[in-house]
């Protein structure tokens, strides 16, 4: 089985994509959204993307802001 389109566009640009999650998270987190990413990539249902890496960036940032948020309601609980 071979990649195309976000899913190939994703491995080319794994290691890029896991340097950006490190500079927005800490530790293990930036993995766990890292594959978070990937099972959003291999599963959208979304038609032709003009700009696959861009969409790719956005989506790991909201990945990012979602757990922040998260993190922040856990903590005021």
């Amino acid at each position: 089985m071979t990649a195309n389109g976000l899913e190939a566009v994703f491995l080319a640009n794994r290691d890029r994509l896991l340097r950006f999650m490190r500079s927005l998270v800490q530790g293990d987190e930036a993995e766990d959204l890292l594959q978070e990413l990937w099972l959003r990539a291999v599963t959208a249902d979304s038609g032709p993307i003009a700009k696959p890496l861009s969409y790719l960036y956005r989506t790991a940032h909201n990945l990012a802001l979602e757990r922040y948020r998260q993190a922040a309601r856990a903590q005021r609980r």
